[in-house]
């Protein structure tokens, strides 16, 4: 998993191929706007190095690439980028909805994602979220955590995150993260916390434990927690993630700081949710280069790690062992 040619980006030999089928789906409706050009610019140049500006690209139909014989892994790659600029729009338009998954039926490619995006455009959002929690890889990770032993643990800690019970067990765990030597892993995650006054998973209120993975990453990526970190953090999942549940990931993020479609998680009114975080100055380039050190992780930093273990380890050996490159932002 060390270059790139994961869930959502193809690998750099038919990169031009696949941007350009890509912009084939938003041909129907008069092509990309301002804002998903913009990152679709930034993706060309820091995730592929494609210079298009001396060498453009004309969209291509979903016909002409069915006739280059693409592989399946290809022709889902096409799809997920499609998706994910579309997502980038706002507000959310079902004539851009409907386009992007007319394409993805040419190529023969059904997503969940394809409906829940026309959903969000829709605005049936709680259809919507209802079937994002459904294939969200928090949803499938508690279900297999359940099934080897974790029950109890993981239901305390959703009891603390509602506010109904803290739970001291699962508080101390986290809150000895602080007596990790100075410039570890899970000493910097403390200190994540502490600085953002965040209550730790286990006590009332605190993130529950399997969602808190995330805030490891953040620490390792260096994203901080606003609307542009949270983008960028989950644009790093999705790009290291060996399946389609971090895309989805992805989207959520994409609906609370991006096109205005979600506005609480777990019930929980998402109090910094902002739109057109990606239209920021220098944004669209951080996102891009998010997802191209995502393409270039070894390892998937949600499901492929045991991160307690590793939380004593100094960060910067973490990073390179997992060939996490430094924060350019």
């Amino acid at each position: 998993m060390s270059t790139v040619g994961l869930v959502m980006l193809p690998p750099p030999d038919v990169a031009r191929v696949a941007m350009a089928a890509a912009l084939g789906a938003f041909e129907p409706v008069g092509g990309l706007d301002e804002l998903q050009q913009a990152v679709f610019d930034n993706i060309a140049e820091r995730v592929f190095g494609l210079d298009l500006t001396e060498q453009p690209l004309a969209p291509l139909p979903a016909d002409e690439l069915l006739a280059r014989s693409p592989s399946e892994s290809l022709r889902r790659q096409i799809v997920h980028l499609t998706v994910v600029l579309e997502l980038i729009e706002h507000p959310l338009s079902s004539a851009t909805a409907r386009a992007v998954e007319h394409h993805a039926q040419a190529l023969d490619v059904d997503l969940s994602l394809l409906r829940d995006a026309r959903e969000m455009a829709a605005g049936h959002v709680a259809l919507m979220y209802a079937d994002l929690q459904r294939s969200s890889w928090y949803t499938a990770e508690t279900i297999r955590e359940s099934l080897h032993g974790r029950l109890w643990e993981l239901m305390r800690s959703k009891l603390a995150y509602t506010g109904i019970a803290p739970d001291r067990t699962i508080a101390r765990k986290w809150e000895a993260l602080r007596d990790l030597p100075e410039g570890s892993w899970g000493r910097e995650v403390a200190a994540f916390y502490e600085r953002h006054h965040f209550p730790f998973p286990g006590e009332r209120h605190g993130i529950y434990e399997i969602g808190a993975r995330h805030d490891f990453v953040h620490v390792l990526t260096g994203y901080d927690a606003t609307p542009e970190g949270e983008l960028d953090v989950f644009a790093f999942i999705a790009s290291c993630m060996p399946d389609e549940r971090g895309l989805v990931l992805l989207a959520v993020t994409l609906g609370i700081f991006q096109n205005d479609a979600i506005h609480r998680v777990a019930g929980k009114k998402v109090t910094m949710a902002r739109t057109d975080t990606l239209a920021q100055p220098g944004a669209a380039a951080r996102w891009a280069e998010a997802m191209q050190r995502g393409a270039r992780c070894t390892v998937d930093v949600m499901g492929g790690i045991d991160h307690f273990a590793l939380a004593p380890l100094p960060l910067d050996e973490v990073r390179r062992r997992f060939g996490v490159t430094t924060n350019p932002g």
